[in-house]
């Protein structure tokens, strides 16, 4: 279903469709960042003497990453969707069974049963991972992309606030029906949004694809660049290398998969997945005397104005890489901040008696630094890196190494714990990630602020490098 332009007058609009949309996707990603966040709240419950559903800590935890092993399967089904039926109606089709899971939810008896529907909802979480980025980014003028595109991580962190400030006063069946409308209001808004022009110049349609961009654009006179997207698309889809295996193969695509590698690895592994999953565990176990409900909420809330802040006011000014090098060294930092304060506690007993306020310290200060940049920085920079020709299986495969990635490191996290009695090796060991992936984004992260992606494209294969002043990062 697309608007008629004409029909409703939406000439002269600006850009006003383009955040619409974007936001209208975004949605999907809310039940994301409530499907995340689920255990934040509900898992201390559920472990607990009296818990209403018996689970034990290995039951609790195999819960709480189900989403990120039901993400692979709906990540690589999308890979292939997005090219068949588009990236719009791929992310379209995962709000009625994200809908149905929650109501599930509502009604389970048993922990495998919440494992159970977690994992479905997190498969269609890796399906919209895949095409969102890709609708997003082909349909965002290059001067907003970073903030459009960032949108993503935004309404990510307001799926997680969500469901702790609601599951601070709520039970697991009101809260279920809640978010259940999430996706459907999702569903009802993106179903007027048009299709991506560049899916639709992929396809061959190329006056759906102006139509398309004329609403997006909020003007009629896309002449020109209708004629720049259509041999952008020409020239990437020339290529009959389109399989799998051609992602690695291809010096260009190569290096794309070499610069999301270097972000992701360093996102994963600074600690965000078990700081996500176990915020209350963490507060509690740290003896604050500070209600660890309320410094879950509190540290939800920093990152959700934080990744605002960020991506509104300075990432379509400053550029990506100078938020990733600020944002991994804060990240390293505010980790061995909290590695060091639980490695006293654990083993120099009563050394941190008057500090206990630098638990929620630290991780507050790690949430702003990780939403200033390593938050969205992965979801974005694919939007960006891969021709269309291999863009949907590229992203199917970034977004499946993702969710194994953050797997295990939340299981690392639980063994390690449980291993050594102290939560102090996992973070220190964060700590010394990041600073590794630090020295590889300084070397090889490029900056894309303000490049169209037909021109991100030729710096990656390799041309018109100079002109396009990529932040004077060394070619890999």
């Amino acid at each position: 279903m697309i608007l008629d332009l004409k029909k409703y007058v939406f000439y002269n609009k600006g850009d006003i469709f383009q955040y619409v949309a974007s936001i209208a996707g975004a949605f999907s990603i809310m039940s994301s960042g409530v499907n995340l966040g689920w255990t934040s709240p509900y898992l201390p419950i559920l472990t607990r003497d009296d818990s209403p559903i018996p689970t034990t800590s290995e039951q609790g935890s195999w819960c709480a990453i189900a989403p990120l092993l039901g993400s692979p399967f709906g990540a690589l089904s999308a890979m292939y969707l997005s090219d068949i039926l588009g990236r719009k109606i791929t992310t379209l089709l995962m709000a009625p069974i994200v809908a149905i899971c929650f109501v599930l939810i509502a009604f389970s008896k048993n922990i495998w049963e919440l494992t159970a529907y977690r994992f479905i909802i997190g498969a269609t979480e890796g399906a919209s991972y895949t095409a969102l980025p890709m609708y997003i980014g082909e349909i965002s003028d290059p001067k907003i992309r970073g903030f459009l595109t960032a949108t993503i991580a935004i309404f990510a962190i307001s799926g997680t606030l969500l469901i702790n400030v609601i599951g601070s006063f709520m039970g697991i069946f009101t809260s279920s029906i809640i978010c259940a409308g999430i996706p459907l209001i999702h569903f009802i808004i993106f179903a007027f949004m048009p299709e991506s022009p560049y899916y639709y110049i992929k396809k061959n349609n190329h006056l759906a694809a102006k139509q398309s961009l004329e609403i997006f654009r909020g003007k009629a006179d896309v002449v020109k660049e209708m004629e720049n997207l259509r041999r952008a698309v020409t020239r990437q889809e020339r290529s009959t290398k389109t399989g799998i295996i051609d992602i690695f193969n291809v010096a260009s695509t190569r290096k794309a998969c070499y610069i999301f590698l270097i972000l992701n690895l360093t996102n994963k592994f600074s600690g965000k997945n078990p700081c996500l999953f176990y915020t209350e565990t963490i507060f509690t176990e740290s003896g604050s005397s500070i209600n660890p409900t309320l410094s879950v909420i509190i540290y939800c809330s920093v990152e959700l104005i934080a990744v605002v802040i960020s991506t509104y006011f300075i990432v379509d000014t400053i550029g990506k890489r100078k938020l990733m090098i600020t944002s991994t060294a804060g990240c390293a930092l505010s980790v061995f901040c909290l590695g060091m304060f639980f490695y006293l506690k654990d083993f120099h007993i009563g050394v941190v008696e008057n500090v206990d306020w630098l638990p929620i310290t630290a991780l507050v200060l790690y949430n702003i630094f990780f939403s200033v940049g390593l938050s969205f920085g992965p979801v974005s920079i694919l939007s960006e890196l891969f021709p269309t020709n291999v863009k949907a299986k590229a992203l199917g495969i970034a977004d499946t190494f993702s969710v194994l990635m953050g797997s295990l490191v939340s299981k690392l996290f639980q063994i390690t714990m449980d291993e050594f009695g102290s939560m102090s090796v996992p973070f220190l060991f964060f700590a010394v990630c990041c600073i590794i992936g630090l020295v590889f984004i300084i070397k090889y992260f490029p900056e894309t602020k303000g490049k169209t992606l037909e021109e991100i494209q030729q710096y990656l294969i390799g041309e018109n490098n100079t002109s396009l002043e990529m932040a004077n990062c060394n070619r890999m």
